[in-house]
């Protein structure tokens, strides 16, 4: 398509885009700060779709691994993507919820999942520390495709 084209930004360094300059918006992973600037480069009528991770993303890994993982409480991902949608002042918005099952590979996958993000130092530390209570645990619960979890996700709808 001739009058497609992409053009990737963050709200880190701010838009530098017109104001309704785009038909449409689409964010992955966040960031949930994006809407309200988001609503002023979109042409009236266009739309803005998110991809967000859910609350209950990994419910199990808590129980499981309680050493490594804590509990989330409440829905606070949810929450501040409903609170900036109406600060927003969106013509209107829906949020759908999206669950399925993923597998986890192997248990430094754990390990690795539960690092994501952190200096080296910690993989290695903990790694050091957990990794042979992750194997035990996870040769307990895996199947033979992995250690089933829950994948969870917000789908955003919104029209500017």
């Amino acid at each position: 398509m001739d009058n497609v084209s992409f053009i990737e930004g963050n709200t880190i360094n701010g838009f530098l885009f017109k104001p309704n300059e785009f038909d449409c918006a689409y964010i992955i992973k966040g960031p949930t700060s994006a809407y309200p600037y988001l609503k002023k480069v979109i042409k009236n009528g266009g739309m803005i779709l998110g991809l967000h991770p859910g609350d209950q993303w990994g419910k199990e890994l808590p129980i499981l691994f309680p050493n490594l993982f804590n509990c989330s409480k409440g829905t606070p991902i949810l929450d501040t993507i409903k609170h900036r949608l109406k600060n927003s002042n969106y013509s209107c918005h829906h949020i759908d919820v999206i669950k399925s099952l993923e597998f986890i590979s192997s248990p430094i996958d754990v390990l690795k999942l539960r690092c994501f993000g952190q200096h080296p130092s910690i993989y290695e530390i903990l790694k050091e520390k957990y990794l042979f209570e992750i194997a035990k645990i996870f040769k307990q619960n895996a199947t033979a495709d992995g250690l089933p979890i829950t994948f969870s996700s917000y789908l955003v709808r919104a029209i500017v």
